[in-house]
């Protein structure tokens, strides 16, 4: 018997869903489009509820209307599989931009090989996240050095301790005479000893 692999993973940025389907599987399929480097391409995707939950958290303007269009199916459910036509019931479809997509092609194996038979038209969404804006990474960075002097003029202080120094020497000694600077590097070193 072929098993079912989907282990060549894409990295994308931004998909358009126009149609969820529902089934009784703990799966959902969306009937959408993938942005390419070339533009947009049709393609069909399937993901977990969870994923689906990641991916509403990110897209805030229609979060809310889409959670409550799937709720309301889920109630009503009246044949399997049932179909969200977003498109008609919002308008348009939503895109899910400024995300980072990880996205796996289903395949087969055959002959030791595995072989992917969708040709990039259904995808597994196996994982999102939202993207860092540029200004948030320089920010991070910052208060990645920040807490990198408060660890090592912890580190000093401890050494001067070892070596018998009074507190108030040792404190100087290591620039941390300043309490809240002092409570900052003791929480920078446990953090990092932990």
């Amino acid at each position: 018997m072929n098993k079912v692999n989907t282990a060549t993973a894409q990295t994308f940025q931004a998909i358009s869903i126009g149609q969820i389907i529902l089934d009784d599987s703990n799966y959902l399929t969306f009937w959408g489009h993938l942005q390419k480097a070339d533009g947009w391409h049709r393609c069909d995707f399937v993901t977990s509820y969870e994923v689906l939950n990641t991916m509403l958290r990110h897209v805030k303007d229609r979060s809310d209307a889409v959670q409550m269009t799937i709720v309301q199916k889920l109630e009503n459910m009246r044949q399997i599989p049932e179909m969200i036509d977003l498109e008609a019931e919002l308008g348009s479809a939503i895109v899910f931009d400024n995300m980072s997509f990880r996205l796996t092609r289903p395949g087969y194996r055959e002959e030791g090989n595995w072989v992917e038979y969708t040709k990039g038209e259904c995808y597994f969404i196996e994982d999102v996240s939202p993207l860092t804006p540029q200004k948030t990474k320089q920010y991070v960075k910052k208060i990645d050095h920040c807490m990198d002097v408060l660890y090592q003029s912890y580190a000093l202080y401890l050494g001067y301790m070892e070596l018998d120094f009074e507190e108030d020497a040792a404190r100087q000694k290591a620039d941390l005479t300043d309490d809240l600077k002092y409570t900052l590097a003791y929480y920078a070193w446990k953090e990092r000893t932990i």
